[in-house]
Parts: structure tokens; C-alpha cells; sequence
């Protein structure tokens, strides 16, 4: 049984005439006890229900795997920047690209290939902005690649306050993709002026290896930079840190991964109930 609250109420606390402390780890329950008249037995109010067994204490959740333990990457492009706000570069990490640095200005990344070589050899487009994603769509292409499916208000929602979005559309019908089919995704949050973080870049597996996942990064990252954020931030999966590793982001010095919050859901029940 959970240290913190039991799940019954003993005769000897039931004749106590002031309240009562129950302490375990990390949360305290308490119950005040009145009598109402000669004979009649207290009433106790709980922060808990009468369920047998149950605790009101939170039971930690596993962090999600989207974001628990992946690596850190900073943006430093060519160049290292002197230092952008939120990084404390480490030479000894970043070896001779600290020397390279020319005066702390973060460069953008080059396109190593053309939005019209990508429309001519493959029929897609580059489309920057939310106009024209379909919810449906989008959530298709996430579970594709082992994103979990998420609640299209919420996702919605997402995308309007979304700092930058780049997407790939498929300008043709063909045997791999119908005619404007999401083929590719990547977005960006950020505050416009200190730090930007990218989440989401995702590619149809049927498309991967045809340069739409590098693509999409270049021109994201290049938006971020032009824009004048110094800080650029993402959490890989450890498989393709060497991608973004090629297109000027590096592993965060201090060896930092990614942590999250992840808040318990309600009991059905509630956690308040009056016990007589």
C-alpha cells in the first residue's frame, strides 16, 4: 500500500477531536474532525477517495519517449558563433570550428539543392506556412514515421502558434504519393528574437533518402538565422544526429538530453470526497 495515504480510517483515529496529519513522500494529506452534537459520530473530510486501496499521492509517469533522454543539438553553421544566448560553447567540444567563428555571426546554412530540381526530378514543392495543411493529412504523415497521432484541435491550435512552418507537397499524382499529398514536415517555435527550437521534421518513409529531410532542415534553419535568432535548438534521436551533424548542429557541450513534464491523469472519480 502507498505510504502516503492508507485506504481506511482506523476507530482510534475516528475518536481524535483535532486535526491530523498523515505525512509520506512528497504529499500530505490532512482530515478535521468535528462532532455535531451528543452521540453522533465525526465527519472527516479527505483529499482522497474511499476506493479500497487507492492514494491520492501522484504516481510518477514514464517521460515520453518524443523528447526523454534524446540528445541536444545546437545550430553553429560553418562558423561558431561566440557564443549565442542559452550556449556556452566548449572547445574542447567543438574543436577547430571555434577558431573558424568570424566576429559571432551565425551564417545560414547553404541549399545545396534547388526548390526547382526537386519539382522537376520528383514533383514536390516547398511550401512555407500553415495555408493548405490538412489536419488529417498531417496526422497520417506523423504516425508514418512513429510520431503518436495527436488531437487535431490541439494540433490545430499548434500550428497557429507555430513561429515557422515548411512542408512538402506532391505537385503530381503518381504511384508514390496523390496529388497534393504531405510528403514532408518540419516546424519551428521560438520567442523572434533569442532561441528557437525545431520539432516535428518528419518525412514519408517512401520519400526518405530522396534529400527531402535535408532539404527541409536547410531551408528551416536558414528562415531561423536570416530572422536573426542566435540560438537554435532540436532533440534527435541518436540514429540521425550525424544529418543534422552535416548541416552545422553539434551536440550540446555539457552533454544535455531532453527532459519533459508529463501531468497525471485525473481519476475518474475525483480526488475529493466526503466521507461520513
Amino acid at each position: 500500500m502507498n505510504s502516503c495515504i492508507g485506504h481506511s480510517l482506523s476507530e482510534n483515529f475516528l475518536s481524535m477531536k483535532k486535526p491530523y496529519q498523515f505525512r509520506g513522500s512528497r504529499c500530505t494529506a490532512s482530515a478535521t474532525l468535528s462532532a455535531r452534537g451528543v452521540g453522533r459520530r465525526p465527519t472527516a473530510l479527505l483529499a482522497t477517495t474511499l476506493r479500497e486501496r487507492q492514494s491520492a499521492c501522484p504516481v510518477p509517469q514514464a517521460v515520453p519517449s518524443s523528447i526523454a533522454s534524446k540528445p541536444r543539438l545546437s545550430y553553429v553553421g560553418q562558423a561558431v558563433a561566440g557564443g549565442g544566448d542559452g550556449i556556452s560553447p566548449d572547445k574542447t567540444t567543438y574543436g577547430s570550428r571555434l577558431e573558424e567563428a568570424t566576429g559571432g555571426v551565425l551564417r545560414p546554412p547553404p541549399i545545396s539543392r534547388p526548390d526547382v530540381d526537386f519539382e522537376a526530378k520528383l514533383g514536390v514543392q516547398f511550401v512555407e506556412g500553415r495555408e493548405g495543411i490538412l489536419i488529417t493529412d498531417l496526422n497520417e504523415l506523423f504516425e508514418k514515421v512513429g510520431f503518436p497521432r495527436r488531437d487535431p484541435d490541439r494540433l490545430r491550435v499548434a500550428l497557429e502558434n507555430t513561429y515557422h512552418i515548411i512542408w512538402v507537397r506532391a505537385t503530381k499524382q503518381s504511384r508514390l504519393a496523390r496529388q497534393g499529398q504531405i510528403l514532408g514536415f518540419a516546424r519551428a517555435t521560438s520567442d523572434g528574437a533569442l532561441s528557437a527550437t525545431v520539432w516535428d521534421v518528419a518525412v514519408n518513409p517512401v520519400w526518405q533518402r530522396s534529400g527531402l529531410g535535408r532539404a527541409l532542415m536547410e531551408r528551416l534553419t536558414k528562415k531561423l538565422v536570416e530572422d536573426g535568432i542566435p540560438t537554435i535548438t532540436l532533440y534527435a534521436e541518436p540514429q540521425v544526429v550525424g544529418l543534422y551533424e552535416k548541416l552545422g548542429y553539434v551536440r550540446d557541450p555539457d552533454g544535455i538530453r531532453g527532459m519533459a513534464f508529463q501531468r497525471r491523469k485525473k481519476e475518474k472519480t475525483g480526488l475529493l470526497t466526503r466521507a461520513v
